[in-house]
Order: structure tokens, then C-alpha cells, then sequence
């Protein structure tokens, strides 16, 4: 029989999530491990806001973008398709936040667990 927990952390919302207790946890992005779309601007905004202050805290490393973070709070958007690729950086676990503005969905998606360095294959 499989056990669930709520974890529960500063945030709420999208990132209140349920986690497997039989899974490796993160404690720094945790409360960031559910995949989810984002049905609204409103919700969509206050996402933003959560990732800046996660950016800021050193929770996330924003490693790349399509536009800086802060333009997605006002409109117009600076693009029809906008990406926003951020990494743990206590575990390496990669996340997107990916948004199609002119047909209006977003979504949040979590990568694979990062590959331990002895897993690696070697360089040339």
C-alpha cells in the first residue's frame, strides 16, 4: 500500500502538492515536484511572483529565458511563446514554466532527477 503526505511549505496554491513517501525528497524543491497547467493571467502571474522570490532566496537558479521574469507581470507579453527553464540548486532537478500567450496556456513541468556524477559517462 502506497502512503501520501501533504507537504506543506511557504508556498500554496499550485505548489501545495502531494508527494510519495517511498520517493527521494529535496527538501528546497519539494513543495515545486508537481507537474500542473496554469488556467488563467491571474494564476499565471502569481507564479511568477513565487519563482522571483525563489530565484532571489537561492532556492532556484533561473538557467535560462526568453524574457526576464519581471516582464511576464505586465502586458503585453514580450513574446507568443515564452520559456523559463529554472534548477534546484541543492538537487539539480530541472523545471520549466512555459507559457503560449497567444492561444493562452501555460504549464509548469519537472525534469529527471539529475544523473550522480559517477553515472556520467566520461569525456573524450
Amino acid at each position: 500500500m502506497t502512503l501520501f503526505r501533504p507537504i506543506l511549505n511557504k508556498c500554496s496554491g499550485p505548489w501545495q502538492v502531494w508527494q510519495n513517501n517511498g520517493m527521494a525528497a529535496c527538501l528546497s524543491c519539494d513543495g515545486f515536484s508537481q507537474r500542473f497547467n496554469i488556467s488563467d493571467l491571474r494564476e499565471y502571474q502569481n507564479i511568477i511572483r513565487q519563482l522571483i522570490e525563489a530565484v532571489n532566496q537561492g532556492t532556484f537558479l533561473l538557467v535560462q529565458a526568453s524574457c526576464p521574469l519581471p516582464d511576464m507581470l505586465s502586458t503585453p507579453f514580450p513574446g507568443d511563446v515564452i520559456s523559463h527553464e529554472f534548477q534546484c540548486f541543492a538537487c539539480g532537478r530541472a523545471f520549466q514554466l512555459s507559457a503560449d500567450t497567444y492561444h493562452g496556456h501555460a504549464s509548469w513541468t519537472i525534469g529527471d532527477p539529475p544523473n550522480p556524477f559517477e553515472k556520467l559517462s566520461k569525456p573524450n
